[in-house]
């Protein structure tokens, strides 16, 4: 008898505590949610060990700066064939997600460079896949690492091969 009496009670709670959540309606304004979402200078922007203990503008240069150098590196590694003269830029729209997982979202070319470069996208999405791993950023009016999207500008400076 005293096991029904309890499973009575947690149905009788039950019950009271969804229609009380029915009865009570709670709306945050559009402008709240995005006054919360933008990114302020208190957020911590991505990084690298490397950049530890850097604050806002010096924190992003210094991950920009790294992740750049890093790719410029594997670039130059690489056997690349221009069918132009280039000096041009293109900006890679990168991702950095929640575990510091680097991807390369897309590439802007406004001069048509890849088209210009032998297999310039496929290194460099290598070139990002093979960075190291960043320190997520963190948005931290809820203390919570975040997804972020950062544009990183790469000057492409070639000669066409010579036959």
């Amino acid at each position: 008898m005293y096991r029904s009496i309890y499973i009575s009670t947690c149905t009788t709670l039950l019950s009271l505590l969804i229609f009380s959540c029915d009865s009570f309606e709670t709306r945050v304004p559009a402008s709240e949610i995005k006054k919360a979402s933008t990114w302020s200078k208190n957020d911590q922007f991505p990084s690298f060990p490397n950049c530890e203990g850097l604050k806002g503008e010096q924190a992003q240069k210094c991950f920009g700066d790294l992740l750049g150098e890093n790719i410029s590196n594997y670039l130059a590694s690489q056997e690349l064939i221009a069918s132009r003269t280039i000096d041009s830029e293109i900006i890679l729209v990168i991702n950095v997600d929640k575990e510091g997982i680097i991807s390369l979202a897309s590439i802007e070319d406004p001069n048509n460079v890849l088209s210009d470069v032998s297999n310039l996208d496929d290194t460099l999405k290598a070139a990002i896949e093979q960075a190291p791993k960043a320190l997520p950023a963190t948005k931290t009016n809820v203390g919570s690492y975040v997804n972020v999207s950062i544009k990183l500008p790469v000057q492409i400076v070639a000669q066409p091969a010579e036959e």
